[in-house]
């Protein structure tokens, strides 16, 4: 028995039928009144364009894109509303995926999260919701991220999905290591390496991604041994497939690590392969990392002209994409260079705004920060009370992080600070204190805290 069909309401087992995605192609190239054969030119032939239009082929990525390109019109026109074929949502996955890769965050989101107010079969489902969780992270917001990632292993964990489980497992770890809860971060990305060796999967661009995070948390304990080991690898890993994002990122690890031990000058080596690959991928958000790890380290070292150029462009360019997480530290780092220079009015300048943006951050890390050096400046403009104020707020923000290095670091500076007060008593006591803390360091030496995963 025939059914007739409403107008405008095309069959999805008829593969004549034009789609959203052809539909659209066509409408655009007539609005311009152009050839197929000129929208194809070189690239493709007219024959298979005509197959688009009609909904009979689909085009790859870099095909919708030559196309979009010579139609005068955003990608994302043509994937608006694209139907429930497989083909139009793999595309879908797949240029946010390249929006990732390209750092445009906000597009990446917007691309899945529309994506994800529709029926869409499981697994595409499952990987949608690691793309966004993915573009949460990038964002630093790992509150955000966290519902998305277990609701995804939830799903994961019952279906023949090892590969993906293995990401997700990881982008916990991630979310746990942001939220500063190391034991939890370290059980997950444990989960992610077993699982990884139960599968025999191969991929050794996400093993390396896996092995690096592990690495950071050797770093965070204080173990920088263990962590350089680690370190290594995961770049061993990251090399065998040219993983640039992977690769930078573990670089920039084994910089910290290596800084730790007074490696400096292969850490600054590290720092800056890591910093070039970083602006090789345009990641603004972690090559202003990493001038924030080399500009500190740089500043340990006395040479305080460089760090605070490296902390000033880090901050230069956090600011034009609205990032409101990493912003305190660079400010701060400016502040503590200007405190250097012993221009105290730049410096207390600085320190407020720094005081400021850490108010709207939620990294705890930036209030041990910006309250640290709020109180070396106080002391150097002889505001006792204001100083011991900044330290103990400095103290008591430090206590609720798993980091023992950094509580050492606030700790020395205030028993420096004491000390130069006349209060020996006191200043012997935190001395002794930023010693059992793990990580205290000789008089004259800095100790490192760790920002990012």
């Amino acid at each position: 028995m025939l059914t007739k069909r409403r107008p405008g309401r095309p069959s999805v087992d008829d593969p004549g039928t034009p789609s959203s995605l052809g539909q659209r192609i066509r409408q655009a190239r007539q609005t311009l009144g152009l050839s197929l054969a000129a929208v194809a030119g070189d690239d493709f032939s007219r024959a298979f364009l005509n197959q688009v239009e009609l909904g009979r082929a689909h085009p790859s990525t870099q095909t919708l894109r030559i196309i979009a390109r010579r139609l005068q019109q955003p990608i994302d026109y043509f994937l608006e509303e694209p139907g429930d074929s497989s083909a139009a949502l793999e595309l879908i996955l797949t240029e946010a995926e390249m929006s990732l890769h390209h750092s445009d965050i906000a597009r990446a989101e917007r691309l899945v999260s529309r994506m994800l107010h529709r029926p869409l079969p499981l697994e595409l489902r499952t990987r949608a919701q690691l793309i966004l969780a993915t573009a949460y992270l990038r964002q630093g917001k790992p509150q955000a991220a966290k519902p998305v990632i277990e609701e995804a292993i939830d799903v994961a964990e019952r279906s023949p999905w090892p590969h993906l489980l293995v990401d997700l497992y990881d982008r916990l770890g991630s979310v746990y290591y942001l939220l500063r809860h190391a034991h939890a971060a370290g059980q997950w990305f444990e989960r992610a390496i077993e699982r990884y060796q139960s599968a025999s999967l191969k991929d050794p661009g996400l093993k390396a991604r896996v092995l690096g995070h592990r690495a950071n948390l050797h770093y965070v304990a204080g173990q920088p041994a263990e962590a350089i080991a680690a370190y290594e690898s995961a770049i061993a890993a990251a090399e065998e497939v040219l993983d640039m994002s992977a690769l930078a990122g573990i670089y920039e690890g084994l910089a910290l690590s290596l800084r730790q031990t007074g490696q400096y000058h292969r850490a600054l080596a590290y720092a800056q392969k890591g910093l070039r690959l970083f602006e090789t991928l345009r990641d603004v958000r972690m090559t202003a990392q990493l001038r924030l790890n080399m500009g500190d380290m740089l500043l340990q070292q006395g040479r305080v002209t460089e760090a605070d150029r490296l902390f000033s462009e880090g901050a230069e360019n956090l600011r034009r994409i609205g990032d409101r997480e990493l912003l305190p530290h660079l400010v701060v780092g400016m502040a503590e260079s200007a405190l250097e220079f012993n221009d105290l009015e730049r410096a207390q300048d600085l320190v407020q705004q720094a005081i400021d943006l850490a108010s709207r951050s939620s990294d705890p890390l930036a209030a041990v920060a910006v309250h640290r050096v709020a109180g070396r400046i106080a002391h150097a403009r002889g505001l006792r009370e204001i100083s011991h104020r900044h330290f103990g707020r400095a103290l008591e923000v430090a206590a609720s992080v798993d980091n023992p290095d950094l509580r050492a670091r606030v700790t020395y500076d205030f028993a420096r600070a004491l000390e130069a007060e006349g209060d020996s008593a006191q200043a012997a006591l935190r001395f002794r204190q930023a010693y059992e803390a793990g990580r205290g360091p000789a008089p004259g030496a800095g100790v490192s805290s760790p920002f990012g995963a």
